[in-house]
């Protein structure tokens, strides 16, 4: 790996005097996860309401120890640049840009924020992070300012449920944040319970890398699970650092969260003595999203009662919460949390391949956390 060089970034200035143009690379093209390079900047993409939900609803998991608060209330951020970090060649995609993410999160009420499980344990306790909305650039070369209603700190774990060796979910942590939030943050829209069809239009918004937040509109997906509905496959550009990114339907729903996929993120060839973002076709869809329906369900049997998760279109349809998914013969299995049948029959549609590599993945899903 390259030298690495520490990088202040402030994060509190103005154009006039905001962050040296040299520190950010431009949009060039470079090859990545899956097919085409979908992610754009929260200012560059043309989805105003994906914009709207990642300036108000898309917490970064940062390090409190990489946070420098600053006499006026505002921050600047410690970390190493991607190139750095990497060992990226200089031409590949955002290689100039800070890494301080180590989670991506949702905020899913005025407190509460929903991350992938593994990005919390005894090793990474909760009081470990601080939660940042705000980490993204405003513009070419200008991170958007970080200000004390932008940073909060974890109160308590409320959810947490972690899968079995042999499972890839349930892979959720339900954080509540030191007090509710405040300025202009609000939750995600959440899905109502009904399956995502095949070939269902997705994007995603998080911190692959640990970068500023990117907006992901060009996956689809690849294997819906209907029957199970426990989590669904997709063709994603997800890197490191998006676990627990949010993941939404063609209406900006929150439709799941990110939870793991194939790696590595970087590779280095054979003809050059640095890394670039290692290349999957669209066909190889292999990014796990774990649904969030059953999320909401057990978030409402745990007694959750404020905002609107727990309506009635939180959790509809026969397959949720009382009985059976339709044409599956199995029932609620007692006192299981997510509410579903753990009897469902399999996809049709999930093929060979992708059976295959959850099943050999599984154990390597949590990869995704930084």
């Amino acid at each position: 790996m390259l030298g690495r060089a520490c990088l202040l970034f402030a994060v509190i200035l103005t154009v006039a005097c905001g962050p040296a143009e040299e520190i950010f690379v431009g949009e060039i093209s470079a090859p990545v996860v899956y097919g085409t390079d979908d992610r754009r900047e929260v200012f560059a993409h043309p989805d105003p309401e994906l914009q709207r939900v990642a300036r108000e609803s898309i917490v970064a998991l940062i390090q409190t120890t990489r946070l420098n608060r600053l006499e006026d209330g505002s921050y600047s951020i410690s970390a190493f640049s991607l190139k750095d970090e990497q060992g990226l060649c200089d031409d590949e995609l955002f290689a100039n840009q800070p890494v301080a993410a180590s989670c991506s999160g949702t905020l899913i009420d005025d407190d509460l924020v929903l991350t992938a499980g593994h990005c919390i344990s005894p090793q990474r306790p909760c009081d470990r992070f601080s939660y940042v909305f705000n980490y993204y650039l405003e513009g070419p070369s200008q991170l958007a300012p970080i200000q004390d209603e932008d940073v909060y700190r974890c109160e308590r774990v409320f959810l947490e449920r972690d899968a079995k060796i042999d499972e890839v979910t349930p892979d959720y942590v339900v954080i509540q944040l030191d007090r509710p939030v405040e300025g202009l943050h609000a939750p995600a829209d959440v899905r109502p319970a009904s399956p995502l069809e095949q070939d269902a239009p997705l994007s995603m918004i998080g911190f692959g890398s640990g970068l500023p937040a990117k907006i992901d509109s060009g996956a689809s997906v690849a294997d819906p699970r209907t029957q199970e509905h426990d989590f669904f496959i997709a063709n994603l550009d997800a890197f490191e650092g998006h676990s627990g990114s949010a993941t939404f339907d063609s209406n900006a729903q929150l439709a799941g969260i990110l939870i793991g996929g194939r790696v590595p993120d970087y590779v280095v060839a054979p003809d050059e003595d640095c890394a670039r973002v290692n290349v999957f076709r669209d066909s190889e869809a292999g990014e796990v999203v774990h649904d969030i329906s059953t999320i909401v369900k057990a978030l409402c049997d745990e007694g959750w009662e404020r905002g609107t998760l727990c309506e009635t279109a939180a959790c509809v349809g026969d397959w949720c919460g009382t009985t059976s998914p339709p044409g599956n013969g199995g029932g609620v299995v007692p006192g299981d949390p997510s509410g579903c049948s753990v009897t469902a029959s399999g996809s049709g549609a999930f093929s060979l391949w992708a059976g295959l590599f959850l099943w050999i993945a599984v154990g390597r899903l949590r990869r995704r956390a930084a």
